[in-house]
């Protein structure tokens, strides 16, 4: 990952993907599952043997940001497995959210071959700034009207498709027949958990079961206490300890059946500090110089722009300079922030004419007029290195290799 030397962006920082994202992670698990893939393998020894395995799952754990990692092994919390096992550090995608990066780890294709952006997304030609995750529009209306077709609306590419053997699809509640996940890559098989020992239950199913040789699967629940109660509460603390105890179990119970266990994340989280979340609906004049709702995250915000109000548009958002930086959108798309590949044919229209990319504990919200803003504690979505950086643990479960094979 480097950080962005000159321009309005100095000291951000933008993915690393030439063979150090997860864009690359993903390259490197299709390649060895036999599939193609026009990205670069990953770069660090953490893949050098997928090719051996039997069969590989990656697990995702939402919001397991590398800064957060090191805070809480510092603090004596993950005894079990994380400060146990060495892992690599890379870059996700760029938005830092979890739109952004599932569909990548959904289809192993980069932000800008599959256009999933952000939380919320300007939909140009459905009108609407809508959330192909939670299938709504900003204001709350569904948007599974019927001849509604969200996999021939978003025409996500996947490479995953490619990969020899079955593919299974491990998730949350009720995420595995969520219009979005049957938008993309075509699974052979889906199991859906609430707990974590329905997690690690699925994945035992997944390691013993015939024919599957690669699993995706997701944990989404630190991401929501830190959202809701900050990155270093206790209640976050003691959720990351529940994961490090069931994945420890896990890689136990893995053993000797041929199963390369990938752990990793989408995003790291910053907490906000009280009177740095801004409310945008509320800064005087810029809605009315905008030609639809703003939309992506709270820590990157895209705004489409009247052209006759450009000016007065500049002025208002001169009042956000503490808070934000203001970059062209289109800046964003020439700079290969969003990823390389052939670009989604909606990619420029879901990047705003301009991008507010929030500084250190800034959060921002835009809700539709006569709506409240509700402000978190945690965010994610924007360009610092504690957003950007996330682990990969490897753990070889076969009893082909000496324990150090995966070794770092």
């Amino acid at each position: 990952m480097a950080v962005i030397k000159k321009g309005n962006l100095r000291g951000f920082y933008k993915p690393d993907y030439d063979g150090g994202s997860i864009v690359n992670l993903l390259a490197s698990v299709i390649l060895a599952r036999g599939g193609f893939s026009p990205h670069k393998a990953l770069a660090g020894c953490c893949v050098r043997h997928l090719d051996q395995a039997e069969r590989i799952v990656y697990l995702l754990v939402d919001g397991l940001g590398k800064h957060q990692l090191d805070a809480y092994l510092n603090r004596g919390c993950g005894r079990s497995f994380f400060s146990r096992h060495p892992h690599e550090v890379v870059s996700t995608v760029f938005p830092a959210t979890t739109a952004a990066a599932v569909t990548t780890c959904a289809t192993g294709s980069s932000p800008a071959e599959h256009g999933v952006l952000s939380w919320w997304l300007n939909l140009h030609d459905l009108g609407v700034v809508g959330n192909v995750l939670l299938e709504k529009t900003r204001t709350g209306a569904p948007m599974d009207a019927p001849g509604f077709d969200l996999r021939d609306y978003l025409k996500l590419p996947s490479y995953l498709d490619g990969t020899s053997g079955g593919r299974a699809l491990l998730s949350y509640g009720h995420i595995p027949e969520s219009a979005l996940s049957n938008a993309g890559t075509e699974w052979n098989s889906k199991e859906c958990y609430r707990t974590l020992e329905g997690l690690k239950k699925s994945m035992m199913n997944y390691a013993h079961s015939s024919g599957e040789r690669l699993a995706y699967a997701y944990w989404p629940e630190l991401d929501a206490c830190c959202h809701e109660y900050g990155c270093f509460n206790s209640r976050t603390l003691a959720h990351f300890d529940a994961i490090d105890s069931m994945l420890a179990c896990l890689a136990d119970e893995l053993r000797g059946t041929g199963t390369v266990l990938l752990v990793t994340s989408d995003h790291g989280l910053v907490d906000c500090p009280d009177g740095c979340f801004i409310d945008l609906s509320k800064v005087d004049g810029l809605y009315d110089c905008l030609a639809t709702l703003p939309s992506g995250d709270a820590r990157q915000v895209s705004f489409f722009v009247r052209p006759s109000r450009r000016r007065d548009f500049l002025n208002c958002c001169s009042m956000l300079d503490e808070a934000g930086v203001l970059v062209r959108g289109q800046e964003l798309i020439r700079m290969g922030i969003f990823g390389p590949g052939r670009s989604h044919p909606s990619l420029s229209g879901r990047v705003g004419d301009y991008v507010l990319i929030a500084r250190n504990g800034f959060a921002f919200e835009a809700p539709p007029s006569g709506f409240q803003a509700s402000a978190l504690a945690g965010y994610h979505g924007g360009m610092s290195r504690d957003e950007m950086l996330v682990p990969v643990y490897t753990i070889d479960t076969s009893d082909r290799f000496p324990p150090d094979r995966f070794a770092l």
